[in-house]
């Protein structure tokens, strides 16, 4: 097949910093090339993306998507397939207008209400979700079955690096107010437990969210760390005694960071919310023999309890290592041969 793939104008590829889907649009363009297909990504200037074609859509940061699909909108006939991992999805407006005939998998990386109110004018938009979670959302909302794509990580970049584990509780998304720092600063600081907390502060337009979480720190047991790069993001992982991401706030579609750490040995307290049921090892005897349910929380009561419980636990080395088993299922070569399965039933049926 020749696919076309769209990331979005922000980050140019490999992202050299934390990021999200534009990490998963190039693991999606990397994945098929390899397998054997003619892949052309879109993203900003200056991207690089090995067995692909590279569409440059101006420097990143400095271009909306609107603009982006201006430039390569031309090309879109080449194409017989196109997996949009972008914000606004401007393909389908070329779909609409009939300049394309292909398929347009419209991969959704927020919940779904933030991004339709109403669905491509298209006859067979072919929306794909990456949770089940997700999924049933969208078919609340809109009446249509999506197909399900679980985002993967690279097992080989997050594996334990077997350093010492502190004492210390990690925190690590953007510094939104959606991912719940604030809760993990709050529920640490009553149990007197130390966190650090380690974030990209320069896209999330809160800037009065991230002076509250600096406040609400003393910069010795509490510690706001700001951004890293995806590299350091393991060692954060592999030193940490477990991490915390109370997205109370969020549907989370899927969240990369809990598995990510989970694939690095570290145990997560999330939000019982979104896909965090299916990401996170919910009542697995296998993670914790005496009190599994602890994993997910629905109350700020209960992220304390929580909290204070992981407090006077010493996680097994073979419990860490059962959390590595756990992520392996959401592995960038599980999400790239699922890409490739429904392109294939995309172009073969027209879409869904």
């Amino acid at each position: 097949m020749h696919v076309l793939v769209i990331s979005t104008p922000i980050f140019s590829l490999p992202v050299s910093g934390y990021a999200g889907l534009e990490v998963i649009a190039d693991h999606c363009a990397r994945g098929l090339a390899a397998k054997g297909h003619q892949v052309a990504v879109v993203a900003p200037d200056g991207s690089a993306c090995p067995g692909c074609e590279v569409i440059g859509v101006g420097l990143e940061r400095q271009t909306n998507e609107r603009t982006a699909f201006l430039r390569y909108r031309a090309r879109l006939p080449e194409f017989d397939c196109v997996i949009d991992h972008s914000w606004q999805k401007h393909a389908y407006i070329a779909k609409a207008k009939g300049e394309f005939k292909g398929p347009v998998l419209g991969v959704m990386h927020a919940p779904v209400n933030t991004m339709y109110q109403t669905l491509p004018p298209v006859e067979r938009p072919s929306m794909v979700c990456i949770s089940q979670d997700q999924a049933d959302h969208f078919e609340a909302l809109h009446g249509r079955k999506a197909r399900v794509c679980y985002n993967g990580i690279d097992l080989d970049t997050y594996r334990p690096l077997g350093i010492p584990r502190s004492d210390r509780f990690l925190f690590l998304a953007r510094f939104s107010s959606i991912k719940g720092a604030d809760l993990a600063i709050k529920a640490c600081r009553e149990v007197g437990v130390s966190l650090d907390l380690v974030g990209d502060t320069s896209i999330t337009g809160e800037p009065d969210y991230l002076k509250q979480c600096l406040s609400l720190a003393d910069g010795k047991r509490i510690k706001v760390h700001g951004g890293c790069s995806r590299g350091e993001t393991v060692w954060w992982y592999s030193q940490a005694f477990a991490m915390l991401h109370p997205n109370q706030r969020f549907r989370e579609p899927f969240g990369l960071a809990p598995v990510e750490a989970l694939a690095c040995g570290c145990p997560v307290i999330a939000w019982n919310f979104g896909a965090m049921r299916e990401t996170i090892p919910h009542g697995e005897a296998a993670f914790m023999d005496d009190m599994p349910e602890r994993t997910l929380v629905g109350s700020f009561e209960e992220l304390v309890e929580s909290v204070q419980h992981y407090k006077g636990l010493g996680f097994r080395s073979e419990q860490r290592n059962n959390l590595s088993k756990w992520a392996a299922k959401f592995s960038i070569q599980r999400m790239v041969d699922r890409y490739e399965e429904l392109c294939l039933e995309a172009v073969r049926t027209g879409g869904w």
